[in-house]
């Protein structure tokens, strides 16, 4: 769910059309390109680019939307070169460090990503998506502390905007913080409740806290908008696990374990279920199915209780 803000598209003001001999022709192949790539035709999008580009090497704004088509066909290096020229023609627009931040994060080079969306908040200090893809990118290097803290600028400046609600409040369970990341996950859905992950992160973090009834709530509502998610069956047993609901327990992992056979936890919770309807048998044919599938914590369970 915590899916990087997207590419800036639409150019408004980065660039102004040469103001020379041949204005209309390097503007024709600009707009061209830009009519070819809104089609979905890139590659001819591409070489519309590279046409006004011969013409004058020096245009910031053919290198962009080259830039911009590379990131859709994909070709993250291809655009980082195109946006890194921008930024030598044009240093002191935001939205080329934005874009080229982008595509490092997709090259998982998050450590260049956090750099270029800085130089990004530091040209554009309202710029609420360079904050909150920073965030993300801090995530992915576990850094949830800066995650949170670029989450909350984010949403000084966008404070409508669900997602960041959201993704501040999984870095604030990642940090144990659980009240908070509670209430984040709330707001999350105030704002928008159509969205299951939002009910099933708070479930997780109101069955940490120890609020089980709470967090089943969450999961039955998970479940209910999509009775295909795995994790919320897994978290649903374990709440029901605490609450030593031990029949429906099984019946959540048994469901998980359809939606997902090779899923080990899965078993060996089931057989922990299993185990407290002393039903040893079932017990320990599930704990030895999770030990094939790879499962280390079941072997004591194994010696302990299976003949």
């Amino acid at each position: 769910m915590n899916l990087r803000v997207g590419f800036i598209l639409v150019i408004i003001s980065l660039i102004s059309f040469l103001q020379v001999s041949g204005q209309r022709t390097t503007k024709g192949y600009i707009q061209d390109g830009i009519s070819k790539a809104k089609l979905g035709n890139f590659q001819a999008a591409i070489d519309d680019f590279n046409k006004a580009i011969e013409i004058d090497s020096m245009e910031a704004e053919p290198y962009y939307n080259k830039g911009l088509v590379e990131s859709q066909m994909s070709d993250y290096n291809a655009a980082i070169r195109d946006f890194t020229r921008v930024i030598w023609l044009k240093p002191f627009y935001a939205d080329p460090y934005y874009n080229r931040g982008l595509a490092k994060d997709f090259l998982k080079d998050y450590h260049g990503a956090i750099s270029d969306y800085n130089k990004a908040v530091s040209l554009k200090a309202d710029f609420a998506d360079a904050y909150f893809n920073a965030g993300l990118a801090r995530m992915d290097l576990n850094d949830y502390k800066g995650a949170s803290e670029d989450f909350s600028r984010g949403l000084q400046y966008k404070p409508e905007y669900a997602p960041g609600y959201y993704n501040r409040g999984l870095a604030l369970f990642s940090r144990k913080i659980l009240p908070d990341a509670i209430e984040d996950f709330s707001h999350a859905i105030r704002l928008d409740s159509s969205v299951p992950d939002y009910y099933s992160s708070r479930g997780a973090a109101f069955a940490s806290s120890g609020q089980y009834d709470e967090a089943i709530k969450d999961f039955e509502r998970t479940i209910k908008a999509n009775p295909e998610n795995v994790t919320a069956h897994m978290n649903m047993g374990l709440a029901l696990l605490y609450l030593k609901n031990y029949k429906k327990a099984i019946e959540d992992y048994t469901r998980a374990i359809q939606l997902d056979p090779l899923n080990h936890e899965a078993y060996a919770n089931r057989g922990v279920a299993f185990q407290h309807t002393d039903d040893l048998r079932s017990a320990c044919e599930n704990w030895k199915k999770a030990l094939l599938l790879g499962s280390e914590k079941v072997k004591t369970y194994i010696q302990k209780y299976c003949p």
